[in-house]
């Protein structure tokens, strides 16, 4: 099974790839703290934490939110079965 990707890996990939620059220039740090930042002597300001989450791909979700796609999922989002009176795609036995 596929290890679901971790927030450290995907920042520490996203300061050291090829879009890094890119990166960098969204929270506004020079090569000399992002090196700091990845070797554990520089934290992250809070209100610098969206961005740089933001700036690698990844965005917040709860819990409860994705819950309710996986249910989504699970009976169907666009189920005919339930459109027409005839119950849940997936509790069909």
């Amino acid at each position: 099974m596929k290890r679901p990707m971790q927030i450290e890996q995907a920042l520490r990939s996203a300061l050291t790839g090829p879009g890094r620059q890119d990166v960098q220039q969204k929270v506004g740090w020079d090569d000399s703290q992002v090196s700091r930042f990845l070797n554990g002597g520089q934290g992250i300001v809070i209100d610098k934490i969206d961005l740089l989450v933001a700036a690698v791909g990844f965005v917040m979700v709860t819990c409860k939110y994705l819950d309710a796609v996986s249910t989504l999922g699970e009976v169907g989002m666009h189920c005919e079965c339930a459109r027409q009176g005839q119950g849940e795609c997936s509790r069909r036995i």
